[in-house]
């Protein structure tokens, strides 16, 4: 980073903080409020007419805060709620007089964070594991996520009126679609949150000093559900209702076209792979909150994650999993909440289910009880890249306090492949907090152990200590990751790594800054052999101010990777092959130390709003090349029924050896058709030239997909997929008929 761009962030930071505001005070542990039950089931009705909501409105002492702002609310907001012993409502009157109402949308589960809306956040276990966020628009468009299931779609109804200086919303949403445990009285953990899309602002209910904004589309988040206030008791006659229905979905598929059996692997790669016509996917209830969970020749066609993935809006639903089977209940079988990563990196897992491409069965159990979670699964299937028959378990147990002081958890993964080989890895871990102090401190180990390893054993050890306020965090932490250790079904980043990472985070709010985030981290691990294996140093400053523009991580990352000789004989004889930065061991020869830095520069203008203008510029010397990356994008509704994206990114890799030089450009157009309140349409057409060192194949991509939510199923329609190079010919139909429960439940 050069000297003038250090001074001018500086110089920002300083003033920032001189300027800043306090924290607000957060809610205290004490803070609760009582439903009212309803005297009977009452109508859908935005007015709120029934005499029963004159006497179920939720006091106002957990004042609405602006989380983006982190000071009070701009705008009023009041909250009723009631309940019977099958249905819970919740009304909210949501005075806006200053800014315009944004409504864009009409079509349910689609383009999500482009309006305003109001939400409310349900935790019926109270202890965090089963979370569940219903949120609606000012057209009665509705949204919906539950922590056990991103796929998470089932009905409930919703009704809103405009008013003379806002809009009214009355939310209806059964029990039977939660796990909600028997028993009579019960206390949930509850909250009301708010978007203004206009100003790109949410507000909270509840607040807490330590909860952060987050990029409209990924807001709220069930990771807030402890600050939730308690709400109750909540009486109920006998069950609260019956349990989850047990639910089948049997899908038909079709298809056409000369690539119609090129489907998309593990690794990216498109092979061919014959088509599968029909296939059943089930859960059943074992009661209340435990699921069986099983599923017979998977769809691996992906027209699901095709549809969202082409979708023109800013904001998309962050999907990790989409499949059925690994979809319900994820959560369970990734308990460890902070496993090692470091800060320029992802966290790595020993379960990665993205990771396992098409596979023919599996079963599994899933669920809650008490203060435990817990999932167990087994699956096969063959992998057409490397060969193997696979026939896999994973399992994962934690128990948890609902506020986060202290959790501990154990996972594993018993991996029996073909040709692959054995291998098993065990994990254990517990983390604290201090809610007075802020202290936190986390620790975790495991240890991997088969014929997959090339040593026959190794271990990931990692822990850290850390202190959370509201306006600060500081973090120190130790990993030590032996060499090659790398289970089979999960994630690891890098292996060959031990030594200490830091970081050290402000936030806070000024006047003409809604709020500002300046993050510093570093880390230096070293290998076995007593090297600097990688090391990383990264400043990111981001702030979203008042006129609209906003910076979004601005800052220089500045890392090295030191990689050896890779032979083509055993152990260390044989030709050298190439290049392994993954581990030198056990030969730590002809070693090489590569820079990886890069000075990012991303500027967004009305980011959270449904217009927003996203551009950044990148420059460094990114391994062996100096590096320059551009980007330009933006999303608008056009009409009342379409949306407009457009994206425009380019790349230019001069070779610092020969001077030869390489650049690639990436254009995307996309369109999106709301063809009614559970039906869209969406179209894709992508172009890239040009070959550079680190980008994608050229190649001009045109995909297209159409999705219809029925009462009892779903209807897909998709030409080619945006994940291919170029175009496919490729014409899929697929049906799903549901029986039972709603999808996801």
């Amino acid at each position: 980073m050069k000297a003038p761009a250090l001074i001018l962030s500086c110089i920002t930071v300083v003033l920032a903080a001189g300027f800043s505001r306090p924290a607000p005070a957060a809610v205290p542990d004490t803070f609760s409020f009582t439903p009212v039950k309803a005297p009977h089931a009452l109508a859908l009705d935005a007015a709120m007419t029934a005499p029963a909501w004159a006497a179920a409105r939720v006091r106002s002492d957990g004042a609405w805060e602006n989380v983006t702002k982190r000071e009070a609310a701009d705008e009023s907001t009041s909250v009723s709620v009631l309940y019977d012993d099958h249905t819970l409502y919740v009304g909210f009157v949501a005075h806006q007089a200053g800014v315009p109402i944004t409504a864009t949308q009409t079509t349910n589960d689609v383009g999500f964070g482009t309006d305003d809306f109001v939400a409310v956040g349900l935790d019926p276990s109270g202890a965090g594991s089963q979370t569940y966020l219903f949120e609606v628009t000012p057209r009665g468009v509705r949204y919906q996520q539950a922590s056990e299931n991103v796929r998470y779609r089932p009905e409930w109804k919703a009704a809103t009126e405009r008013t003379a200086d806002g809009w009214r919303a009355v939310l209806a949403i059964p029990l039977d679609v939660m796990r909600v445990r028997p028993g009579s009285p019960q206390t949930w953990r509850m909250n009301f949150y708010r978007q203004v899309a206009a100003v790109g602002e949410h507000y909270s209910w509840a607040w807490n000093g330590l909860m952060q904004d987050q990029p409209s589309g990924s807001w709220p988040n069930s990771y807030d559900a402890r600050f939730w206030p308690a709400a109750g008791p909540m009486r109920f006659a006998g069950r609260v209702s019956r349990r989850p229905k047990p639910r089948a979905e049997l899908y038909g598929l079709a298809s056409l076209g000369a690539d119609r059996e090129l489907f998309q692997q593990s690794d990216g790669s498109f092979r061919t792979q014959t088509v599968r016509s029909v296939g059943l996917d089930v859960s059943v209830p074992l009661d209340a909150t435990i699921n069986f969970v099983g599923t017979v020749n998977p769809d691996f066609s992906n027209v699901e994650v095709d549809q969202q993935t082409i979708a023109p809006q800013e904001f998309r639903r962050q999907l990790q999993e989409f499949r059925p089977f690994f979809a319900q209940g994820a959560q369970y079988l990734n308990p460890n909440p902070s496993g090692y990563s470091t800060f320029f990196s992802p966290q790595d897992s020993i379960f990665y289910s993205p990771s396992v491409g098409p596979f023919d069965r599996g079963a599994k159990v899933e669920g809650t009880y008490g203060l435990q979670s817990f999932g167990v699964l087994s699956y096969r299937g063959y992998n057409q890249i490397t060969g193997d028959t696979f026939d896999d378990v994973a399992y994962g147990w934690k128990h948890a306090l609902q506020n986060d002081t202290f959790q501990y958890w154990t996972d594993g993964v018993l991996a029996h492949h073909s040709v692959a080989g054995d291998d098993a890895t065990v994990e254990g871990g517990f983390k604290g907090r201090n809610l007075h102090n802020g202290f936190v401190y986390s620790f975790d180990t495991s240890v991997e152990r088969g014929s997959w390893v090339p040593q026959g054993v190794a271990h990931s050890t990692s822990g850290f200590v850390d202190v959370h306020k509201p306006n600060w965090e500081a973090l120190i932490g130790y990993a030590d990751i032996a060499p090659n250790y790398n289970p089979i079904d999960g994630f690891t980043e890098n292996s060959d790594i031990r030594g200490l990472q830091t970081m050290v985070n402000f936030v806070g709010s000024a006047r003409g800054i809604k709020n500002w985030d300046l993050n510093l981290a570093a880390d230096r691990l070293l290998d076995h052999s007593g090297a600097v294996h990688e090391s990383d140093t990264g400043m990111y400053y981001s702030a979203v101010f008042d006129n609209g523009f906003s910076l979004n991580g601005v800052g220089p990352t500045v890392s090295t990777l030191r990689g050896y000789n890779a032979y083509g004989g055993p152990g260390c004889t044989g030709a050298v092959v190439g290049t392994n930065y993954f581990s030198g061991a056990p030969c730590y020869l002809g070693g090489v130390t590569t820079p990886f830095n890069i000075m990012n520069v991303p500027i967004g203008y009305r980011d959270g709003t449904p217009h927003p203008i996203d551009a950044s510029a990148g420059w460094g010397n990114f391994g062996s090349s100096n590096l320059h990356l551009y980007t330009l994008s933006t999303s608008r509704p056009l009409g009342g029924r379409m949306t407009l994206g457009v994206e425009y990114d380019g790349s230019y890799e001069r070779d610092r050896m020969t001077g030869a030089l390489d650049s690639q450009w990436l254009r995307r157009l996309s369109l999106g058709f709301e063809t009614g309140s559970e039906s869209n349409f969406t179209i894709s057409l992508r172009s890239i030239n040009g070959r550079g060192g680190f980008a994608t194949e050229p190649g001009v991509n045109l995909a297209a997909a159409f999705h219809m939510q029925l009462r009892h199923g779903d209807l897909y329609i998709n030409y080619g997929t945006p994940a291919a190079n170029a175009t496919l010919d490729r014409f899929i139909v697929k049906y799903v008929i549901r029986a039972g429960g709603d999808a996801g439940t």
